[in-house]
Formats: structure tokens, sequence, C-alpha cells
């Protein structure tokens, strides 16, 4: 049952994207505190509960694809309607934890999460291959929440550098994973970027996007300015790395197979970067 609620949750997924709270907390106000840990808390309910219900939605196209038919819903495991009463749970939890932290502001935020994820982009992506972009948006909702509740506004040149680099991460992130998994989505009748673009182009197309993200990492740090030296050099290092790793979807020899060592490279490359400038900020903060 455990394991089931754990997949059902997509329990990693959500808790790797409520850590996007806690880095953006970190990077605002240089500290830790109790409400840093309750925002990422929030995060982590709201992602599990619109996760959940987004399984509701889709277990008959989940039940047609080898990587996902053995899901809770999809394999019969769990009702329909047991999904729904989880995911209810776990989003109004959401929403009392997060009105605690930031009032109504956090209430619209996580409203628009779900409204955006639920009936927006998993219809959308049924209908349409570049779904992604506008899915995009929602990569910005865990770093914003987290800004937030450190006290700060989003309307500050920082969060627009971090914002900006969430967005741009996300379509070559998604991208790699249509080529992973190009047989299932095919199987389970979604339209996708390989089928409107072919192979070759969204190898090079997902390439461009990889180094977009890249530029909107160094606008990032340019704004963050680290005042480390061993940060600033590991930043550098890390830039080249995700650079070289991304050069892998320009050679003729490349398979799809290929994707996943540039998938877990780059991300690792990337998230490498907020973690260092969130190193940064805690080295550069003075309580007094």
């Amino acid at each position: 049952m455990i394991k089931d609620f754990i997949v059902v949750t997509k329990f990693v997924l959500s808790f790797a994207v409520s850590l996007s709270a806690l880095f953006a907390y970190i990077m605002a106000k240089g500290e830790v505190g109790a409400d840093m840990f309750l925002a990422t808390f929030a995060v982590l309910l709201v992602a599990m509960g619109v996760s959940t219900l987004n399984q509701v939605q889709e277990y008959k196209e989940d039940a047609l694809m080898e990587r996902t038919k053995h899901r809770p819903i999809a394999s019969g495991k769990m009702s329909p309607l047991t999904g729904i009463i989880i995911a209810a749970v776990l989003v109004i939890a959401s929403l009392f934890l997060i009105y605690d932290l930031l009032g109504l502001t956090g209430i619209n935020l996580f409203l628009f999460s779900f409204v955006w994820y639920n009936l927006v982009y998993t219809p959308l992506k049924k209908k349409s291959a570049l779904a992604v972009v506008p899915g995009a948006i929602l990569g910005v909702i865990p770093p914003a929440v987290g800004w937030l509740v450190a006290g700060h506004s989003l309307l500050e040149v920082e969060f627009y550098a971090l914002g900006l680099f969430y967005f741009i991460w996300q379509i070559p992130h998604f991208w790699l994973l249509v080529m992973l998994h190009y047989g299932g989505y095919k199987d389970a009748g979604y339209p996708t970027a390989m089928r409107l673009f072919g192979q070759n182009s969204l190898q090079r197309l997902t390439f461009v996007w990889l180094i977009l993200t890249l530029f909107t990492g160094i606008f990032m740090v340019s704004i963050f300015n680290p005042t480390s030296l061993i940060i600033n050099i590991l930043l550098v290092v890390t830039g080249i790395f995700g650079f070289i790793s991304s050069l892998k979807l320009l050679n003729k020899n490349f398979e799809l197979p290929d994707a996943r060592s540039v998938f877990w490279k780059i991300n690792l490359a990337f998230l490498g970067t907020i973690i260092l400038i969130s190193i940064d900020a805690m080295l550069d903060f003075n309580p007094l």
C-alpha cells in the first residue's frame, strides 16, 4: 500500500520539485528557517496531489505504455475514486499550510498550479506536441513559493533571473524524456515533438534549448553575483560540463537511448548551478 501511495503521488519527482522552493528560499534569504521547511512541505503536498489527479486523468493512456502500465490506477490495483480522494486530501492540506505561510497569495499560487496542470496542461498534451511550453510555467511556481516565504517580492530582478532559468530548463528536460520514451508515447496516442519535428531536428532543437538554458544560467549567476572565488570556479566548471554534455545531441551517431546520459548530465549540471548559488548565499549571509 505504501509503495502504491509513493507511485501514485510520484513522490520522488514531487520531492525533487519541492526542493526548488527550498533552494529559492536560501537564495533569497541566505539562511535556513523553520518556515523554509514548511514551504517545502507545502509544495511537496500540492505536487503529490496534482500528480495523483494526473494519474486519474491519464490512467487509460498509462495502461498502454510499458513505462507506466504498472502504476496503481492504470493496473487496476487502485480505483480512480481512491486516487481522487488522495489527491483532494493532499491538495486541501497544502492549501491550509500555504495559507498559514502566505495567506491568499499562497492559495492563489497553489490553485493556479492545480488549474494549469490538471485542467490546462494535461488535456493540452493530448492534443499538441508543444504543450510542454505552456506547461513549463509550472516549474516557476515552487521557487516562487520559496522566494515569497523568505520575505521577498516576485518583482525583484533576482527572481526574474531564477524564474527564467527554471522555465527554460523544463523544455529540453522534457524533450530528452520524449526521446527516451517515444515508443510509449506513440502507443498511447500522444502527439510528440519527435513526431512533429523528426529525430534529427528534435536533437538540434533540444541542443538549442540547452544552450538557452546555459545562457539563462549565466544571466542568473551574473545577477546573484556570487562572492566566493571557489564557488565561481565551480560554476564555470559546471557550465562547461553542461555544454560538453549537450554536444552529444549533435553527434551523427546519436541514438535515442543516448538521451538518458545527456538527460542526467545536463540536469546534474543545472541543479549544481542552483546548489552552488545557494551555498554562496549562505556563505555571504551576515546576521548582523
